[in-house]
């Protein structure tokens, strides 16, 4: 028996429609979760793949002027072109090994002068123009050696570590504390996210990722124990929600 046009047309726009509020559920849940996730410490976490792109880039950009300034090196300006092109590569600020930006200026500035200055029997403030010129090359080398931009996945993992370590440690050393490890997970939560995005058959991390959550969860509801109000305020910090910890977490079969 043959459906009736209408009938069909009907039950076509019914499916539009509930396609079309699928979709825009999914709009505003996918919304809801970037304004979670929008928090001080969240953002402080550095990205490998936004890392190093913007660091291959930066790279390129400097190699190009490198490369005009060399040409036109020998006037002053081709010259200055050409060491600024050089030293533009890796300048984020931001180190591994978890080395401060205190303990790199002491190696790349005053560590190279004092050392170029006792071996000519100079003194620091006093120092010829071609020792300070190359202890300023060889800080620069160190600098390059010791910046995140040319370091590993791993290093960054170990940055942003540090980074959970500074921003929910209760006291200097602190490692052990419930926020400081829910924060820690968080960071390896993520990290196992985005490399999911890519490497979606990847089932070996997936179980990895998803005990994790469990491990987070259950750390995070001890801490709801502990005290309520370091709770709260660690969720807020961690860009999650109630139900997050204390409901169901199902496997994903995809991560999105």
């Amino acid at each position: 028996m043959a459906v009736p046009a209408r009938r069909r047309n009907n039950r076509k726009a019914e499916l539009e429609a509930q396609r079309a509020a699928e979709a825009e559920a999914a709009r505003r849940a996918q919304e809801q979760l970037r304004k979670l996730k929008d928090t001080e410490f969240l953002n402080s976490l550095v990205k490998a793949d936004r890392l190093f792109s913007s660091t291959q880039i930066s790279q390129q950009d400097a190699a190009i002027s490198s490369s005009m300034a060399f040409q036109d090196k020998t006037s002053a300006d081709g010259s200055r072109q050409f060491e600024a092109g050089l030293k533009r590569q890796a300048d984020s600020g931001r180190y591994s090994c978890s080395i401060k930006p205190d303990e790199v200026r002491m190696i790349t500035q005053v560590a190279p002068k004092a050392l170029a200055g006792s071996d000519a029997g100079y003194s620091l403030h006093v120092l010829p123009e071609k020792a300070a010129k190359d202890a300023e090359e060889q800080a620069d080398i160190v600098r390059r050696i010791v910046a995140l931009e040319n370091a590993n996945s791993k290093a960054v993992v170990q940055y942003n570590v540090g980074r959970a370590l500074e921003t929910f440690g209760r006291s200097e050393g602190d490692s052990g504390s419930a926020e400081v490890q829910a924060a820690v997970w968080t960071v390896r939560i993520n990290n196992l996210e985005d490399h999911l995005r890519i490497n979606r058959k990847d089932h070996q991390n997936r179980r990895a990722y998803t005990k994790l959550l469990h491990r987070r969860a259950k750390m995070l509801k001890y801490l709801k124990r502990e005290s309520l109000e370091r709770y709260y305020l660690c969720l807020k910090q961690l860009g999650l929600t109630k139900e997050m910890v204390e409901g169901e977490i199902v496997p994903p079969k995809r991560v999105e």
